[in-house]
């Protein structure tokens, strides 16, 4: 059975007047990949699982522009960039995380320069963070005192 996931957005919360604890970026693998999507719908159930105020922007979101900037499109990163910045700013945005390493790395880093100032986190941090406050927990299951291993794919560990 595949049950919707309800997930809010900025706009529902700024109708009612309220301010979600973080903004979840869910980025362009995020939405239309195929594999990043079960990615998306893991993390929305963690977060709703463990209580989190929690909101997308939907519609509002846009490419955080860093295959334009990788790509050496200076401008077109600066209008994607500023465009965001300025729909989150809008809302008041403080606190951010997302399941994508490059707008994890995007938005941590260069839109800061641009006027984007948050507090960004991936959300391997933020599920970190949740565990440690005891608002998740997790069981050890068929790799309970096994070692795993983390492949960072991007700008993760080596730039971040």
């Amino acid at each position: 059975m595949n049950e919707a996931l309800k997930v809010p957005t900025m706009a529902e919360f700024f109708a009612e007047g309220k301010q979600p604890e973080v903004l979840f970026w869910v980025g362009c693998a995020g939405s239309f990949d195929d594999r990043a999507k079960k990615i998306t719908k893991a993390f929305v159930k963690i977060l709703q699982r463990a209580n989190v105020s929690f909101a997308v922007l939907g519609t509002e979101e846009s490419c955080s522009g860093d295959p334009a900037k990788r790509a050496g499109n200076e401008f077109l990163f600066q209008m994607q960039a500023v465009t965001n910045i300025e729909v989150m700013n809008a809302y008041g945005i403080k606190s951010i995380v997302t399941a994508c390493p490059h707008c994890f790395n995007t938005i941590k880093n260069e839109y800061p320069g641009l006027g984007g100032n948050y507090k960004v986190m991936h959300h391997t941090q933020f599920i970190n963070m949740l565990l440690e406050d005891g608002r998740i927990t997790m069981e050890g299951g068929s790799y309970k005192g096994k070692r795993i291993t983390f492949h960072d794919p991007c700008y993760l560990g080596r730039a971040n």
